[in-house]
Formats: C-alpha cells, structure tokens, sequence
C-alpha cells in the first residue's frame, strides 16, 4: 500500500462523535476525566492501593479507571475523585456548529429525506 491509498480526515477532538456515538459528550468528558485521574496518581507515584486510601474509591474502581473501563462511572463521581487528589474540576460549555447539511439531502416538515 502506498500513501495515496490512504485519505487523511482531519477528526473533530472527539473520537466518539467521530464515530456517531450519540453519546459522545458524556463519554469524551469522561475520558478526559478519567486521564486527568491517571495523571495525578501517577504524578504522586501512588499504586491503586494507596489511591483507595486517598480517594475513598475501591483500587478495583482506580484500576477500572486507568483502563478506560468508564461504563460504572458516572461524571460526578469522576469529579469526586479528582477534588479528592487536589484537583479543580471546571467545565466550558459552548455552542454547537451547525452541521452541514449532505449533498443530497432535503429538509421537509421536520424530517429529512434522501435524493
């Protein structure tokens, strides 16, 4: 294979709407938290057993959280365990961008159809 048999796509920052999850927010909030997580005990050297005693979670839950396994977790729980390694927690919300409409597809009476 050779490089023109590959298209680069630039992504949006968000693999998961990337890939049409329709939860896509909710689970790159979560990663993102989820790493923010990995980063402070790695930052203190702490196994997942001294990260338990820290933050109150099981080291089963730290260890769920360093492999990306956020299905148990909810964001506010998340957040908890970040103020409990000394970490701020602040959220940034923004306007969507208008999606473009395909090539193709028209807007009749609220529902879209295909040409």
């Amino acid at each position: 294979m050779s490089d023109s048999d590959f298209e680069v796509i630039r992504g949006s920052g968000n693999i998961y709407a990337d890939l049409g999850d329709p939860d896509a927010d909710t689970k790159q909030m979560k990663a993102q938290l989820a790493a923010e997580i990995i980063a402070a005990l790695d930052r203190r050297k702490l196994t997942v057993r001294e990260g338990e005693k820290l933050t109150g979670i099981t080291a089963a839950d730290l260890s769920r959280i360093r492999n990306a396994d956020l299905g148990r977790f909810t964001i506010d729980r998340l957040v908890r365990v970040l103020n409990a390694l000394d970490r701020h927690v602040t959220v940034k919300v923004t306007r969507m961008p208008k999606r473009p409409r395909e090539s193709g597809d028209r807007i009749t009476k609220g529902a879209t159809t295909q040409h």
